[in-house]
């Protein structure tokens, strides 16, 4: 008895395992398919009813897969470079959805050779579908921004301290 209950509590540890790293994955394959100016392949991240919430200048919330994929287009287009680099994940998986906070620095080359930088923290949603990890809910928020001048943001919240000396 007692090794069926460890061999069970293993196979479920790997199949958490698993899912961690089939989440960074994804995570990763969204920031890889933005640098290349992939499209399809960043769309192919989301959930066909998936929202997405870059903030209000950066078009707010939009629904759907396909409007998703327009809007990222749309904002992307204008960038001869860009650099996404995930720092730190973390990952609350709940059998077939996972809460995640996965934190970017972004680099941005304008096609006249402007430089813009943001680091940002991605809230998602996932959930599993056919067997894959896809985003059915994201909120940007930004913590710094460098460029991108007149721009409205979701600014990170931050608690003040009780006493400022």
């Amino acid at each position: 008895m007692e090794t069926e209950s460890t061999t069970a509590a293993l196979v479920e540890a790997i199949e958490a395992l698993r899912n961690h790293e089939r989440i960074r994955q994804l995570l990763a394959s969204y920031c890889s398919c933005l640098d290349e100016y992939d499209i399809a392949g960043v769309a192919a991240c989301f959930s066909n009813k998936a929202v997405a919430d870059y903030g209000a200048g950066r078009g707010g919330a939009v629904t759907g897969r396909d409007n998703i994929a327009a809007r990222i287009a749309s904002g992307q287009k204008v960038f001869r470079r860009t650099h996404h680099q995930i720092g730190q994940i973390l990952i609350d998986l709940r059998g077939s959805k996972a809460n995640t906070t996965s934190y970017q620095i972004t680099w941005h080359e304008l096609r006249d050779g402007t430089q813009e930088l943001v680091c940002l923290r991605y809230l998602d949603q996932l959930e599993m579908t056919d067997g894959n990890w896809l985003i059915s809910h994201r909120r940007v928020e930004a913590s710094l921004v460098n460029g991108f001048e007149g721009t409205e943001w979701n600014w990170v919240k931050r608690q003040e301290p009780e006493k400022i000396d």
